[in-house]
């Protein structure tokens, strides 16, 4: 019961001076888009193979940011298990606040824990408790990918807002 006093007191002081003409009132709306734009990160990147360019957007999450300080990068992939194009990024992307366990779908963008990779999938897969998900392939990108024979180079960038 004492809790609920000293609550009903504060709403009802704040309620009080919000009301007061010396100060503008804000709305609760106004606030949050002003705290949203203000931490907002980019998460979307490109990936260009040869002279095609396909874009992903990645997870919010401790790995994909990881991934996304690190940009722009150029790397080697290879084809893992008919399955995903793989590759290794050094050194390995940080798990912290990055939760664990998907089943891909064509287009995702994840990491092996276990070894460390990154492998992008172009076929559907089981779920896995050691995949951890950082992004999407948008659109049909994931064609580009999957139709490249050997290893090839790719160049991975933010994308401008």
């Amino acid at each position: 019961m004492k809790y609920i006093t000293i609550i009903t007191i504060l709403l009802l002081s704040s309620s009080a001076m919000s009301c007061g003409e010396s100060s503008p009132a804000i709305s609760i709306e106004e606030t949050v888009s002003n705290e949203t734009s203000e931490n907002s990160t980019n998460m979307n990147i490109s990936i260009t193979v040869g002279n095609q360019t396909i874009t992903a957007t990645m997870e919010d999450n401790g790995a994909a940011r990881d991934f996304l300080s690190r940009l722009p990068l150029t790397v080697t992939f290879r084809d893992f298990n008919n399955t995903e194009k793989i590759f290794y990024p050094n050194p390995a992307l940080s798990l912290d606040n990055t939760p664990s366990g998907c089943a891909p779908i064509p287009g995702d963008i994840t990491i092996y824990a276990p070894w460390g990779n990154v492998a992008v999938f172009y076929k559907n897969w089981s779920h896995s408790n050691d995949l951890i998900k950082i992004g999407h392939i948008n659109d049909n990108g994931i064609d580009i990918l999957s139709e490249q024979n050997g290893n090839f180079s790719a160049t991975i960038n933010l994308l401008s807002e």
